[in-house]
């Protein structure tokens, strides 16, 4: 048997990911999803309505399928895996209201070193030197300005899952410096492993739009 690429590799594992993913999804009660992870249910369709910063999404309830409710395209692989598992794992749990760091998520220390270079770092090498763009395109995405840091965002990607984006200006003394916090809530949602991707997701998009 051949070695597979990396390339290869991923591709599988992404595709075992999203077919366990969809089979959890079948198996639950669409009245119990719609409860406890804030979306629609479209009976007709057999389809979640599952909005996405400014965007909605349908999620077919059997099959896992996903696609852009505007136009009907398709989804890349990491966000499919990501729509899916909010949906089967929301358990309703009401938001805290408290802010927490990604180490504080189970597990997130693990992932801390390709966190760090997924998310933190893109966020400072796109607008470390101009905080105010990230603000404009994040509140074009349906984000609203808080009070945190110099400057910071309040995102919500999902319809229970609000990120804050915090980005400090530099000075003579310090560089720029950034932060993404979550809500304690934040575990009830979506697995770690996930927030290690969500809010590189969102800062390429924003990143595209400069």
């Amino acid at each position: 048997m051949n070695a597979q690429t990396g390339g290869e590799r991923e591709k599988y594992n992404l595709g075992v990911a999203r077919q366990k993913a969809a089979a959890a999804l079948a198996g639950t009660d669409p009245r119990h999803v719609c409860l406890n992870s804030g979306v629609i249910y479209n009976r007709e369709q057999d389809c979640y309505i599952l909005p996405y910063l400014n965007r909605r999404y349908l999620v077919n309830h059997s099959s896992g399928e996903v696609r852009n409710m505007l136009d009907g395209s398709g989804v890349a692989p990491h966000l499919q895996i990501m729509f899916l598992h909010y949906l089967v794992g929301a358990d309703g749990t009401p938001l805290h209201d408290a802010w927490i760091t990604f180490k504080e998520l189970p597990g997130g220390g693990i992932y801390g070193e390709p966190y760090r270079k997924r998310a933190i770092l893109p966020l400072l090498r796109y607008f470390g030197s101009q905080p105010e763009k990230f603000m404009e395109i994040g509140i074009s995405l349906g984000g609203e300005a808080h009070n945190y840091g110099d400057l910071s965002l309040k995102l919500r990607p999902f319809p229970r899952i609000p990120l804050l984006f915090v980005l400090w200006k530099g000075d003579e003394e310090f560089p720029p410096a950034a932060g993404i916090l979550y809500d304690a809530s934040a575990a009830h949602y979506l697995p770690t492993e996930d927030y290690a991707l969500l809010p590189g997701l969102i800062i390429w998009e924003i990143a595209e739009k400069l």
